[in-house]
């Protein structure tokens, strides 16, 4: 102590000492530091880049972007060129407009109509040549199948129209004996009268008697006849009526055949366009192109190889780290984060803002078995992530610190030890 009141400028350095360190105790005591959990991890695998790929393959037509080009979902990527696929969906759109026009024709035929309607029938995608030809050829076989209906039907009709002719004749010609018959009959009875009295001779009965068997004979041949011919009539109506039935139940069975194929048709002509369809490679979501495999036109793609990747632009970079079970009650989905990348000098990776976006539900055990973890996946901000002048890959490791959200000053650091003592003490 004498030395100190001896000695000025050994004094002035103890009072400054004290000074300081009571303003320490005091920064100590009242400066709040962000209490959190550290925790250590690495950068994951983009898992929302999306692998463009093509179920059939083919011949590279076009390619219309670059390495790097910003795209919008469903902008088209590359054009394929399939020959095939071109020509089955010109012959699929051939063969459902020759079954539209079938049916069109048929239902026609069906209701008795003097011309097919084809003027409905849908010829999308069928080159003109081709429908020329369809609209010609069923207008053709439908007025051949109406001529060929009428034509066994006129021959029925032609005789069944002579029949009634021939009726017609023989009931005159039935009437008109009818009458002589009469006549010889009155005649006959006067005679008879007559040749009582001895008033004529009997050769002239006889006679008159074999005119009125003639007569009767000749009335009964041409009953039967004419009974023949109505009879024939009737069978004649009957075969015409059969003739446009089984023509009615030929084109209804022909018309649910076409209806059978119609579905038929256009399930095949769907999946055709749809493989056509799929020769334009479009994005499947808005992002860059990344990892083009393909440069030039003429290149052929192999079904269900990578052509290329989107990845999402303006999304943060992502990582995975572990939390000691021990700090999990702390840890919940939307906490901030302070992230380093570890694996870059410290002047090359500054400190990035993120957040929790998912915590694991239950434990993972580490690949050697040795501890327990929970999985936490922070996402930080994109604008932060430019800032990093280094190539960032899956796998570096990150170190995270993930605030809590309390607020502790120094001196509760310091005496924590010492306080959990007299807790355990204080339950004891």
């Amino acid at each position: 102590m004498g030395v100190l009141r001896s000695d000025p400028t050994l004094r002035r350095s103890g009072i400054a000492c004290l000074v300081l360190f009571g303003l320490f105790i005091v920064f100590a005591g009242m400066a709040p530091l962000a209490e959190g959990t550290t925790a250590f991890g690495k950068v994951a695998g983009d898992s929302d880049r999306q692998v463009v790929q093509h179920l059939e393959g083919g011949i590279i037509d076009e390619i219309l972007v670059e390495e790097g080009d910003s795209v919008e979902a469903g902008q088209p990527l590359m054009i394929l060129r399939d020959v095939a696929a071109t020509s089955g969906r010109e012959r699929a759109a051939i063969d459902q407009a020759e079954n539209a026009a079938s049916i069109a024709r048929l239902r026609a035929l069906s209701a008795g109509a003097a011309d097919p309607d084809l003027d409905r029938v849908d010829f999308s995608g069928v080159p003109a040549e081709a429908k020329a030809e369809i609209v010609q050829r069923h207008r053709d076989l439908f007025f051949q199948q109406r001529r060929k209906v009428d034509a066994d039907v006129g021959v029925l009709e032609t005789r069944r129209a002579g029949l009634a002719a021939s009726v017609r004749n023989r009931q005159a010609e039935i009437d008109g004996n009818a009458r002589q018959l009469a006549i010889v009959r009155a005649d006959l009875a006067d005679k008879r009268g007559l040749l009582r009295e001895q008033l004529v001779t009997r050769s002239e009965v006889t006679g008159l008697e074999r005119e009125e068997a003639r007569l009767s004979a000749e009335l009964g041949r041409l009953n039967t006849a004419r009974a023949a011919d109505t009879a024939e009539m009737a069978d004649l109506s009957e075969q015409i009526a059969q003739a446009r039935a089984q023509f009615s139940e030929t084109v209804a069975a022909d018309l649910v055949e076409e209806f059978a194929r119609q579905s038929e048709l256009e399930a095949r002509r769907t999946s055709v366009e749809d493989v056509v369809e799929r020769n334009v490679i479009s994005a499947p979501m808005a992002g860059a192109v990344l990892n083009l495999r393909y440069r030039t036109a003429g290149g052929v793609v192999t079904p269900g190889e990578p052509i290329l990747e989107i990845v999402p632009e303006g999304e943060g970079l992502v990582a995975t780290v572990e939390i000691r079970p021990s700090d999990i009650e702390d840890i919940f989905r939307g906490q901030k984060v302070r992230a380093r990348l570890a694996g870059i000098d410290s002047w090359r990776s500054p400190s990035i803002e993120g957040e929790v976006t998912r915590v694991s539900a239950d434990l993972k055990t580490s690949a050697d078995g040795s501890y327990s973890f929970y999985e936490a996946r922070i996402r930080m901000d994109a604008g932060e992530r430019a800032q990093i002048d280094a190539k960032i890959v899956p796998g570096m490791p990150v170190e995270a610190f993930l605030e809590s959200g309390r607020k502790r000053t120094i001196l509760d650091y310091f005496f924590e030890p010492l306080t959990s003592i007299l807790r355990r003490g204080a339950r004891s």
